[in-house]
Order: structure tokens, then sequence, then C-alpha cells
């Protein structure tokens, strides 16, 4: 049996590339397509530090509902946003 914090870091690890794999391809679509600007800089630092309140959240098992679920919707309009950038650009 694991320890709970265990299991609770292994959820996490699963649930990271439900985001990060969309994410990391639509960073690297915008590369391509020259549309980084202001808006795209400040989602990646935001997608960035919700990934780590909910790694976090996780590992210290904080983060319960109503909060994780409000930190992964974060992190799918970050994906969200970027998305609109690729397609803007």
């Amino acid at each position: 049996m694991l320890r709970p914090w265990v299991h609770r870091a292994y959820r996490a690890h699963l649930n990271l590339p439900e985001q990060f794999i969309p994410f990391a391809a639509l960073v690297l679509l915008v590369d391509r397509l020259d549309g980084f600007n202001a808006l795209t800089y400040r989602t990646a630092i935001a997608f960035f530090w919700l990934r780590v309140a909910h790694a976090v959240g996780m590992f210290t098992g904080v983060a319960r509902l109503p909060l994780r679920p409000m930190i992964f919707v974060g992190g799918w309009m970050c994906c969200l946003l970027m998305g609109f950038a690729a397609f803007a650009a």
C-alpha cells in the first residue's frame, strides 16, 4: 500500500501530460508562426505557475474541491489562449 502523498504525487504526474503536451505543441506552433507577444508570454508564465500550484497542492493534499479543478481549468484556459494566439498569428 502506498502512502497517501505518494499516491497523490502519482496522480499529479498522470495529470500533467493532459495539459503539458497540448500546451507545448501550441507554444512550438506559436513560435514557428512568430506569434509571441505580451499575452503569450504571460500565458506561458501563468501556465507554469498553475502547474506548480497543482503539483504542490496534490503533494500536500491541500488542493481539494473546488481549488484543484479551478487550477486545472486555469491551465486549460492558458491552452485556449495560446491556441487563439496561434490562430491569430
